[in-house]
């Protein structure tokens, strides 16, 4: 039996602690997003009274708005497919001591079944196995009497307890409070707990979240991890080719050629280049197509498959031809099947005025008139930011979390230095500067200054073709976003870079096109700085242990070292140009 914590284990409060306290006035705006920071600053500033009345807010008519940590649901999904009990077991007061007499219990159990642990088709989680106790003494009697093997909590003074059974304890310290501790196993993440519980005496348990395993269950059915659903899209064929290898195909993906024209003498060849997903060229009798598998991870709740899916048959049902042409889709096993682009990656001298104009065209024919509201249920994009705050909270995330990485070998202690002594400081740089002059942090964009985006928007993510036209690929973080987002990411993506010197052409051309306001203009260079610093993170992610699986999924676990110093030195020189070129906040 497997017991866990639910406050502050299972449940992440700390983006909306810090919400309620700004919405309340309470919090500057540089005030890093996390609840012991909220919690610290009131306080410091003689506010403990707000703090406890805060408490009863958040884990009473607030709750809904708390977020689960990245993982946790599928950690309780595989513990269910593979045969082992849970419970969830508690400490937490009926009523606020302050404020509002809300009930602590009901509100937890309405957040567990709105994230689906009572569904029967979700998680499956019997009423009867929550446990929300009165005391601390309750809790720990109750671990003992549903003979838990393994308790997860956040608090090491609670496993510490002298009658706390002795079992297994594993802490849980997402934001690294105890770096020293050492009388229990201590994890960062979901994944890392999983794979702590399920262990070496025990493979098959690790399947449903392990990074690249010999088989993965996907659904109800198994299918080689060499064919495995998860991915990115067309990718340059003169520069991968020399490095492709035959690969396997299980026979329900080959049915699913088959149905889309292919045989069993399919030739499938892998390409090499994608950061996030694996994609195969398909050859047979003359034809090519690429088959795309869409990553999907534990530790990353993101369905890349229908992002696209839905992006696409967006795009195509508006005559839009700027990308591959999207040939079939399979649903159960993450499959998308694509036309095949004899076309290569630019290279950064031929970034010129009229590839900017494709890119431009691109978007402007994405958000043309006669858009409806909601075009075939497009979700809001991958990390999308509506407000100022929103930006600065997603970057705060960033450089926190690489803050707090983990790693033996010398290259993570150099990625460490080289984050505490040189990118934290500039980041607070660039985040006070943009604080000054933002504006309204709060304020939130109006939907008509909302666009539609491909994300990740670049000539990294484009084919130019024979015909001298660009494709543009990669669309699994697709959806509505903040224009100023678009602009900043297109200008900072550092693997093809487009030149400064079309900043200005570029937003007049999108204000214009768009017949968006001025304030996109004022907007975008101000975040200019703060995105510089995300682009900077976004190179360390090879750091980050909730990117490795993914990392692995699509590169290869073998050269993981190499892939770390090379983006080290990246990030070194980029955030060295960055800093050399600071631009006006506008």
């Amino acid at each position: 039996m497997i017991g866990v914590d639910f406050d502050n284990t299972m449940v992440c409060y700390d983006a909306l602690f810090h919400r309620v306290a700004r919405e309340r006035g309470l919090a500057p705006a540089d005030l890093p997003v996390n609840k012991s920071e909220v919690r610290n600053h009131l306080r410091r500033i003689g506010r403990e009274e707000v703090w406890t009345e805060m408490q009863g807010c958040v884990y009473g008519a607030r709750m809904a708005e708390a977020a689960p940590y990245p993982g946790v649901l599928e950690f309780f999904v595989a513990c269910r497919r593979a045969g082992i009990p849970t419970c969830i077991i508690s400490h937490k007061t009926r009523h606020p001591f302050l404020g509002e007499r809300h009930d602590l219990h009901q509100a937890a159990l309405q957040w567990l079944e709105q994230q689906g642990f009572f569904d029967p088709a979700k998680i499956g989680l019997a009423r009867s196995q929550v446990f929300l106790e009165l005391t601390k003494q309750a809790k720990i009697e109750r671990i003992a009497r549903c003979r838990c093997t393994h308790f997860i909590d956040d608090l090491p003074e609670l496993l510490a307890e002298p009658a706390f059974p002795e079992i297994e304890r594993i802490l849980f310290d997402p934001n690294g409070l105890y770096p020293a501790e050492k009388r229990f196993f201590r994890a960062r993440s979901w994944p890392e707990i999983w794979e702590r519980i399920g262990g070496p005496d025990r493979p098959a348990l690790l399947l449903p979240l392990l990074h690249t395993p010999v088989e993965e269950r996907i659904g109800e059915r198994r299918i080689p991890a060499g064919s495995r659903a998860g991915v990115s899209a067309i990718r340059e064929p003169q520069r991968e080719a020399a490095s492709a290898v035959s690969i396997g195909l299980d026979t329900e993906t080959l049915q699913f050629l088959a149905k889309n024209g292919f045989g069993k003498a399919v030739a499938v060849t892998s390409l090499k280049g994608g950061g996030n997903n694996r994609v195969y060229r398909l050859q047979e009798a003359g034809r090519n197509a690429v088959l795309k598998q869409y990553f999907r991870h534990a530790a990353d709740p993101r369905d890349r498959f229908a992002s696209e899916r839905a992006f696409y048959d967006y795009l195509w049902s508006r005559g839009i031809r700027r990308t591959p042409e999207p040939l079939g889709w399979d649903e159960a096993g993450r499959l998308g099947l694509f036309g095949y682009v004899d076309g290569r990656k630019l290279r950064a001298g031929e970034v010129d005025a009229a590839a900017v104009q494709q890119a431009l065209d691109f978007i402007l024919e994405l958000n043309g008139a006669g858009i409806p509201a909601a075009p075939h249920g497009l979700p809001a994009a991958s990390e999308a930011c509506f407000s100022g705050a929103a930006h600065l909270e997603r970057i705060d995330q960033r450089v926190a979390r690489l803050e707090q990485m983990e790693g033996g070998g010398a290259i993570d202690r150099q990625a460490l230095a080289f984050v505490r002594g040189a990118l934290q400081p500039a980041w607070q740089e660039a985040r006070a500067l943009l604080c000054r002059h933002y504006g309204s942090l709060e304020q939130p964009l109006r939907m008509e200054e909302r666009i539609l985006s491909p994300s990740d928007f670049g000539f990294h993510n484009a084919l130019l073709a024979p015909d001298g036209g660009l494709r543009f690929i990669d669309f699994e973080y697709a959806g509505w976003d903040d224009p100023a987002k678009l602009i900043c990411d297109f200008f900072c993506q550092p693997q093809t870079p487009v030149p400064l010197a079309f900043w200005e052409p570029c937003v007049s051309a999108l204000v214009d096109g768009l017949k968006l306001d001025g304030g996109l203009a004022r907007r975008a260079r101000r975040l200019l700085p703060a995105f510089q610093i995300k682009w900077c993170c976004i190179m360390l992610n090879e750091f980050g242990p909730g990117d490795k699986p993914r990392r692995d999924f699509a590169k290869g676990a073998d050269s993981a070292e190499e892939r770390k110093a090379a983006q080290l030195d990246k990030a070194r020189q980029y955030l060295q140009a960055a800093r050399q070129t600071p631009p006006s906040p506008g």
